[in-house]
């Protein structure tokens, strides 16, 4: 079973579990998200290819290309003797490690690609109570990833208190946050500004940056940095996603 835990320095989370584990995840991600080529829902595109940065990282860590740990199975001497097996004791973890703003930019994300999917498998135009419909309730692909917002959504509670949680809840499943709309370059801005602070101020920053992430229409900084993207495009005649701002450099490591 995939298992989501905080990072010693509250960068981020470990995300770990073994081969099937990741496998699941990974085929869910594609299933969920709007390829290039989609005519009909372009506007999720981005925040499509944004989500499949982090299947990426889970992908190559099902590969070993990332972090393993050996976890205990339950295997003892007497079951091996009582079944006649000779079998290993303990199983293969595969993880990998992923920043805090941009699970919250995953998180959210995934919410709106779950209702695009619900309101696609059954076939409704106005989207009302899909969830629950008989085409939908059971999908595998919405299942996995539901369990792996669960397990998110358990790491962050246990660095809020009561209250922050419930706040944190509220704003993380806003029905109008609109994030097929947001710059991605905000989300780099806001990772490298994580990065960049000591695991004490990541902690009593947590919310803020949830917060500035499900609220981006109003952010300062966003304001500026949706002016710079959108005149550097039309500048240069290229995309919005193709725009890299100046000085957002990510580390070449990261104090987990």
């Amino acid at each position: 079973m995939i298992t989501l835990r905080n990072t010693k320095n509250r960068a981020g989370v470990c995300i770990s579990g073994d081969y099937n584990d990741l496998n699941a995840l990974v085929n869910a991600f594609y299933e969920i998200t709007i390829d290039e080529f989609s005519e009909k829902y372009t506007s999720y595109i981005d925040i499509s290819t944004r989500v499949l940065g982090l299947c990426y990282d889970v992908r190559h860590a099902m590969q070993g290309d990332r972090d393993v740990e050996l976890v205990n199975n339950g295997m003892t001497e007497d079951l091996m003797k009582f079944h006649s097996v000779i079998a290993p004791k303990k199983n293969v973890y595969y993880q990998c490690n992923y920043l805090y703003p941009e699970m919250f930019f995953v998180m959210i994300a995934l919410n709106e690609l779950i209702k695009l999917r619900a309101r696609t498998l059954a076939k409704s135009r106005y989207g009302y109570n899909d969830l629950l419909n008989r085409r939908v309730i059971w999908d595998e692909t919405i299942a996995v990833l539901r369990t792996f917002q669960a397990k998110f959504q358990k790491c962050v509670r246990e660095l809020l208190t009561e209250a922050s949680f419930a706040r944190w809840l509220k704003v993380m499943n806003n029905d109008y946050i609109g994030i097929e709309e947001i710059a991605g370059q905000y989300i780099d801005f806001l990772n490298i500004e994580y990065i960049n602070m000591s695991k004490e101020k990541r902690e009593k920053n947590l919310t803020k940056m949830a917060r500035r992430i499900a609220e981006f229409r109003t952010d300062k900084d966003y304001l500026e940095i949706k002016e710079v993207v959108e005149e550097a495009a039309l500048e240069y005649g290229c995309p919005k996603e193709s725009i890299r701002l100046a000085g957002i450099e990510y580390p070449d490591t990261i104090d987990w």
